[in-house]
């Protein structure tokens, strides 16, 4: 500890106390700006006998506690305050954030004591921290979503979910995420190649197409192609007429899969990229000094190389379409995914809780199971290019012809991007999309124009607030 005092437990235990005293125990609804003062004097722990008085009591017996036993004191404690707090349905307050330092610093100074990590206070304190995070927010939600998915009539996993239905949705729900996954993977390592090995004076701009989609949410992707290619879309017309589709072609797998793939291929794209920044060009120079040709050193040499990158890429992507239900809703139509169905059973009209749990547990499985696989993969080769000195060349050019169809899909794609941003731009002048395209600011009047209380003013300045908040807590966590 860098001062005397922080290793003293009676300032930890002071602490604490004065939270106590001065900060509520149990937790407000509407927060403590918010609230009244009576309910501010109501969540205070001291105005009435209840749980918190027996948790900062016993944190204040801890000096009486022969020092051998101190450390078994503290885990006991912990224990006691989270599993009295679930059985009571005890609602955490502000002081408890206080009392969970006090406790976080008082075992870390045991743990020190025993020489854990080397007596290293800051290095035990970042492990504490995280395996807490982990346990109360990632362990007990888990757990408590498997508990919930046997809550429903006669403890049936799935509640009212038929199997016939069940088996429809998992089936749906698994061939859009892989669907998505070979996609995007697939794009991302071709934009990745064109970013480096092709596009080498005009990095900026590739890069800018290859994540452009990041920036926007799938739901907004998704609203993107209904303008150009819904069912009022500019282009639909011209595609029923000489693609021979239905009006409705969009909406089900077809439309999920291409949200989802514009959605998620800048993530592959920033996987991948990073381990072909990272690869050792030298060992290309030599294959190709041994006469090896282009498309014999990319297969042979490149590409294994950027297996784990492949495989993360493909990881990722898949979670992440499995678990998003914003593109499903506005594109789906009657194709139903796991995602939207977790969605309808908890807000929607049909209530139902242990189906919805079933359905979360399910999600955890896949994505389990998918990183299981994964980790199969990749665990039996090595991926570490070795060599005496760093390479500052950027990689052998690619084959005429490969790089030739690279730099046409990668142009296809910036076109099709530009088209979609550009119709969700122009749709936001017009009076009614697919109706009347008559030009207007009237939207922007009702969103921007009513000072900063209302329209678009209150949600735009929480999501800055709240990603701001998120920024440092993520970057300290990671």
């Amino acid at each position: 500890m860098p001062y005397s005092f922080l290793s003293r437990p009676i300032f930890w235990i002071g602490l604490a106390l004065l939270a106590f005293a001065c900060l509520p125990a149990q937790a407000l609804h509407y927060g403590l700006l918010k609230s009244t003062d009576q309910e501010i004097y109501q969540a205070m722990g001291w105005t009435s006998v209840n749980l918190s008085w027996s948790w900062f009591g016993l944190l204040a017996a801890y000096p009486l506690i022969p020092t051998r036993f101190r450390l078994a004191y503290l885990l006991g404690l912990v224990t006691f305050i989270l599993l009295s707090a679930i059985f009571n349905q005890f609602r955490f307050g502000y002081a408890i954030s206080f009392l969970s330092l006090s406790l976080l610093a008082l075992i870390t100074q045991e743990l020190a004591k025993r020489h854990l990590l080397k007596g290293d206070h800051f290095m035990i304190a970042s492990l504490l921290t995280l395996l807490a995070t982990i346990t109360i927010f990632i362990l007990y939600p888990i757990l408590s979503l498997f508990l919930s998915a046997f809550a429903g009539q006669e403890g049936a996993l799935f509640g009212s979910l038929s199997p016939a239905y069940l088996s429809k949705i998992i089936l749906n729900s698994l061939n859009v995420a892989l669907t998505v996954g070979l996609l995007s993977t697939f794009l991302g390592l071709l934009f990745a190649l064109y970013t480096h090995r092709i596009a080498k004076s005009s990095q900026a701009i590739s890069k800018i197409f290859s994540l452009l989609p990041l920036v926007t949410p799938p739901f907004v992707v998704g609203l993107g192609l209904t303008l150009m290619l819904g069912r009022s879309g500019y282009l639909t017309p011209y595609l029923m007429e000489y693609g021979g589709l239905s009006q409705n072609w969009l909406y089900g797998f077809t439309g999920i899969v291409i949200a989802h793939t514009l959605a998620l291929t800048p993530i592959a794209f920033m996987l991948i990229e990073g381990a072909l920044k990272s690869l050792n060009a030298s060992i290309e120079e030599m294959a190709h000094t041994l006469k090896a040709g282009p498309y014999q050193v990319f297969f042979t040499i490149t590409l294994p190389l950027l297996k784990p990158a492949l495989a993360n890429s493909f990881l990722v992507v898949v979670i992440q379409s499995l678990a998003d239900f914003s593109t499903p809703i506005v594109l789906g139509g009657s194709f139903d995914v796991i995602a939207t169905q977790i969605y309808f059973y908890i807000a929607g009209v049909q209530v139902d809780y242990a189906a919805a749990s079933g359905l979360g547990s399910l999600l955890l499985l896949f994505s389990f199971g998918i990183f299981l696989l994964q980790y199969l993969w990749i665990r039996k080769g090595s991926y570490v290019t070795v060599s005496g000195k760093s390479s500052r060349s950027l990689g052998l050019p690619l084959p005429a012809l490969m790089a030739f169809f690279i730099s046409l899909l990668f142009s296809l794609w910036a076109l099709f991007n530009l088209s979609l941003y550009g119709s969700i731009f122009y749709g936001s002048f017009t009076q009614n999309w697919g109706i009347n395209h008559t030009l207007t600011l009237d939207h922007y009047r009702q969103l921007f124009g009513q000072g900063l209380s209302q329209g678009a003013f209150p949600s735009l300045i929480q999501t800055l607030i709240f990603s701001a908040l998120a920024a440092p807590i993520t970057a300290l966590m990671g």
